[in-house]
């Protein structure tokens, strides 16, 4: 065990005779009397003190906002820039009855900022339509085709939302074709922005003095709408009911799950407030009949993020990665209850699809991993195949970086060139890893953790040489051992229904606010372990420390079976949950690692 000031840190230790350690386990503990001082002053559990605290969280002020912060807590969207010149645009292209043409992406964000942006302008009176690219046969974002498709039905104004910031050409040839255009993205931009852009709102631009750089696109197209909402009622536009956009906030809820956005800040106001329209008796038409094609959620009474990111989105993002999105879209539109099901159905069948095509890849994908050893001597890896769905290979590299913890870049050949996409972990920053790639790349785009990719084939053999060495070069040998963060050390004594009240209190998790680790040392085996499910991968064991005992549940991990049946004393990583059986509400450890005792 290696110890580091404020940080303790355990190491894979594969001379023990089990693997059973997958991660590093990192604790860095808080200042004890802060610690003791804001357990007291909030009367909350020692561990939820040290998850505040360890957030930045302690005033009282701070704790009452982020366990209860309100819509009034989201900030002035006209701190935005170019959010007056764009509002103000946009309303008056309502105002004049103008064409409107929103420009979205097939994903699910996109979907979402679509619908979201459309509906709200529908319920203004606008004279507005949508278009969203075929991912096969557009691909993503603007292209002069389609914009050229538009000015054909003589639109005015362009609105992107969930792309645009790269589309220096594409957004030039709307101004030559005499139209606005005005961006809407959460993309990281190039050096360069569009200059043709009527206005171009991103919190990520180096200009913008937002403080919010998490939002989704649909984070970004809602806070254009509540601008515009201002602005035409500055005008005195709504003469009988001004529209309700709290209403929109579970379509917002879906894109920002979907899109894996950090839940903090405003995200996690929009993510909490839309989770309760999902859960509510009001849930919009195409969302319930959604949920109605999953088991589990059809009397499902409290939705989860977990339920939008498992269920609901994939169902959502089949139709975008399989073929065109716009069923997808009418169903968060729809007002027709018997279309809205003949949608759900269509969708959760597309899935399906979706999903008995990527298990077929994700295997093909594996075996040329294996087969070329890509795992042993590559420290980045990129897998083509001139015959795989583009519509999923996206997926594939997720699931390829969840097995091998490195960098990955999938490649499927499309119209001569390799297109792909690609995923990373915490320490390689993929999107500056492909910028000093960018000579023998025909394009790319992304952040940290994805991108998407186009090469000439001829060049996948150096791009492959390369992406390693870049890889190689940034990362240290302990950046591929995969990390988990432990959140609080916590006592026997304290696992009680008062710390699960407050864990919920802490929802929604997610991204930048994951569920809660604890560590607890020193437990015992109460009994002997078993494994359960279908295939017994599932470890079901109980623990006994201090005379107290707690029913255990290690999902897939049946390689800790001679782990568990060599000793008797163990050091464990696990998340609390509540467990139902036969009406009878328990507590329960989700193990997430477990290690002998020192």
């Amino acid at each position: 065990m290696l110890y580091i000031f404020k940080k303790i840190i355990y190491y894979n230790n594969m001379d023990n005779n089990f693997k059973s350690i997958k991660y590093k386990w990192i604790y860095t503990p808080v200042n004890k009397n802060m610690l003791e001082e804001t357990a007291a002053r909030h009367n909350m559990p020692k561990p939820v003190a040290e998850l505040m605290l360890k957030k930045g969280i302690s005033s009282p002020e701070e704790i009452e906002d982020f366990f209860n912060g309100s819509l009034k807590s989201l900030r002035n969207p006209f701190e935005l820039s170019d959010m007056e010149k764009a509002a103000e645009r946009i309303a008056k292209a309502v105002m004049d009855h103008e064409s409107i043409c929103i420009y979205g992406d097939y994903d699910v964000d996109g979907v979402t900022a679509t619908a979201l942006m459309y509906i709200f302008l529908m319920q203004c009176g606008a004279n507005v339509s949508y278009y969203i690219p075929n991912r096969l046969e557009e691909g993503y974002g603007l292209n002069k085709d389609a914009i050229r498709e538009i000015a054909a039905r003589k639109t005015n104004l362009i609105i992107t939302v969930d792309c645009g910031i790269s589309a220096a050409e594409e957004v030039l040839e709307a101004s030559m074709q005499g139209m606005d255009i005005i961006i809407t993205d959460h993309h990281q931009p190039s050096k360069e922005l569009p200059v043709a852009a009527y206005a171009i709102i991103n919190p990520m631009r180096e200009d913008d003095t937002y403080p919010n750089k998490t939002l989704a696109g649909v984070g970004v197209a809602f806070k254009t709408v509540m601008a515009v909402r201002f602005v035409l009622k500055k005008y005195d536009y709504f003469k009988k009911e001004v529209p309700n956009i709290r209403n929109l906030l579970d379509i917002v809820t879906l894109g920002t799950i979907a899109d894996v956005m950090p839940l903090v800040d405003e995200n996690r106001i929009f993510v909490r407030h839309g989770l309760e329209l999902m859960s509510g008796d009001n849930v919009r038409i195409g969302i319930d009949e959604l949920k109605k094609t999953v088991e589990s959620l059809s009397a499902a009474k409290k939705m989860k993020t977990s339920n939008i990111g498992f269920q609901l989105a994939p169902r959502i993002n089949a139709m975008g990665r399989m073929a065109s999105s716009d069923k997808s879209l009418k169903l968060l539109v729809t007002q027709n209850r018997n279309e809205a099901r003949q949608l759900a159905l269509e969708l959760d069948n597309e899935n399906k699809y979706r999903q008995m095509i990527e298990r077929d890849i994700l295997q093909q994908t594996y075996d040329l991993i294996e087969k070329n050893r890509y795992a042993e001597n590559m420290a980045g890896l990129v897998v083509a195949s001139d015959n795989w769905h583009p519509g999923v290979i996206g997926i594939v590299a997720s699931r390829v970086v969840d097995k091998y913890f490195k960098p990955t870049v999938i490649l499927t050949e499309d119209n001569g060139v390799y297109k792909g996409s690609a995923r990373s972990i915490p320490g390689f920053h993929l999107y500056d890893g492909l910028n000093s790639l960018s000579d023998i790349l025909l394009s790319f785009g992304g952040h940290k953790y994805a991108a998407g990719v186009k090469l000439e084939k001829k060049n996948l053999e150096e791009f492959r040489e390369r992406f390693n060495e870049v890889v190689k070069s940034t990362l240290k040998e302990d950046d591929f051992i995969p990390e988990i963060n432990i959140d609080a050390e916590i006592d026997s004594k304290d696992i009680t229904n008062e710390i699960m009240q407050w864990l919920e209190k802490l929802e929604p998790y997610g991204q930048g606010n994951k569920e809660p680790v604890f560590y607890m040392k020193n437990v015992l085996k109460y009994q002997m372990e078993s494994f359960v499910g279908k295939d017994f991968n599932h470890l079901k064991c109980f623990f006994e420390k201090n005379g107290l005992i707690f029913d255990a549940i290690g999902f897939n991990m049946k390689e800790y079976k001679q782990l568990m049946s060599e000793n008797e004393q163990f050091d464990i990583l696990f998340s609390l949950v509540h467990n139902t059986w036969k009406n009878t509400k328990t507590i329960q450890l989700n193990l997430k690692d477990i290690k002998k005792a020192e």
